[in-house]
């Protein structure tokens, strides 16, 4: 089953000759006014400047991967300082408002993330997308990686959710439904559940949280080839939201990763 199946209109090589044409240009401007400005004139050339909605969302994509990587390096520094760092209380509230500001940033950018793995799915190549952004961001292959299956993960397990007939008004959380903590909003026997995707090999978590039913959900990379959900994949993930919308009890911790072997 392919990953994304709504009616589209770019093909492969629109999204190979604009990342070229995005990291060509990066590299030749880049020792001859500096990063920042670089990043500047790609942003008007590309993004600003182009009128197609899909190839301007794949043109900031690219374009803001090495932005969004330093992002995810400067969050990754205010958690630490806020949760191990000696800081007094206007520092507290100083990095935490940072800390917040990047948070939906990140999001931000993995919503679009998301939305072109959604849509382009059969256009695209994982193994391409991955190169491009890694240019991109020069060289950040780590967060490459981590955005890429992030993304996958919550696309694969909406693809799995809205084939369950017992969760009525399944969609995705918005970005603000999302810095809450959760990727889907639905109903289940007519009350509010959300849901998080993770990526890993876990059973899934059962909670409540904020007043109502929340679920965790692990997507096992077996689950997905490339940009396509398998069979199995799909299979796998019902059977455990299932199993986790009529557990008895709450599960407060995710079982161990041999769950799945």
């Amino acid at each position: 089953m392919a990953i994304g199946t709504a009616t589209r209109h770019l093909q492969h090589w629109d999204f190979e000759q604009r990342a070229e044409a995005i990291i060509g240009l990066l590299e030749v401007l880049r020792p001859q006014v500096g990063l920042s400005e670089a990043q500047t004139q790609l942003w008007e050339r590309f993004v600003e400047h182009e009128p197609g909605e899909d190839l301007r969302r794949f043109s900031e994509i690219i374009a803001d991967g090495r932005r969004q990587a330093t992002t995810q390096r400067q969050l990754d520094e205010d958690r630490e300082q806020l949760h191990h760092g000696d800081l007094n209380h206007e520092g507290r509230v100083a990095v935490g408002h940072h800390y917040e500001m990047l948070r939906r940033e990140a999001c931000i950018y993995n919503h679009l993330l998301r939305g072109l793995i959604a849509r382009y799915g059969d256009q695209l190549n994982r193994h391409e997308l991955t190169d491009w952004l890694t240019r991109a961001s020069l060289g950040v292959h780590s967060w490459v990686v981590g955005e890429i299956t992030g993304a996958v993960s919550e696309v694969a397990l909406h693809a799995a959710i809205m084939g369950l007939p017992e969760l009525e008004g399944s969609r995705y959380a918005t970005v603000d439904e999302d810095l809450t903590g959760y990727d889907f909003v639905a109903h289940w026997q007519g009350d509010l559940v959300t849901i998080d995707a993770k990526s890993g090999l876990y059973r899934p978590l059962t909670i409540r949280k904020h007043g109502h039913l929340h679920l965790e959900v692990s997507v096992p990379r077996e689950a997905i080839e490339d940009f396509r959900i398998t069979r199995r994949g799909l299979d796998i993930l019902r059977r455990e939201v299932r199993q986790a919308l009529h557990a008895d009890y709450e599960s407060r911790v995710h079982a161990p990763h041999r769950y799945y072997q």
